[in-house]
């Protein structure tokens, strides 16, 4: 007997951000520069078509409902609760990795970081108020 280890709401999360992921790498894989038929190319065009395969066996191996196009309200949150996580990346202090900082950088940079960020989770907030199923 199988059991559904996710309720709806897990279902419908895990589903809207892996099919905005495969969908991205869709898009991705339709550059025309990875039509180029030199080694990197190739080596680009099968690790997109790898990470797609490994989203679609997540997919499979969780039993996932069939993959509908997701709602405005969850295309837009999704986006949003992404780019969020991610934006913290851009904060002063972990661009160390790419070279010295200077000191006066995080007065400059870290405020604007901030305010995408608020900006990022309001958008998230205002599309979680559209109906469901807007199109």
């Amino acid at each position: 007997m199988a059991v559904n280890l996710l309720n709806d709401n897990q279902q419908r999360r895990l589903g809207t951000h892996l099919g905005l992921l495969v969908s991205d790498l869709e898009a991705l894989a339709e550059s025309p520069e990875l039509r180029r038929e030199a080694t990197p190319y190739a080596r680009v065009r099968d690790a997109i078509d790898a990470t797609r395969r490994a989203a679609e066996a997540m997919r499979a191996r969780l039993a996932l409902p069939p993959d509908h196009a997701p709602s405005l309200e969850r295309r837009i949150a999704a986006v949003a609760e992404v780019w969020a996580a991610r934006i913290e990346d851009l904060r002063a202090h972990r661009l160390t990795g790419y070279g010295p900082v200077h000191p006066h950088l995080a007065a400059s940079l870290d405020p604007g970081v901030d305010e995408l960020r608020r900006r990022l989770e309001a958008l998230g907030a205002a599309a979680r108020s559209l109906p469901e199923g807007a199109a």
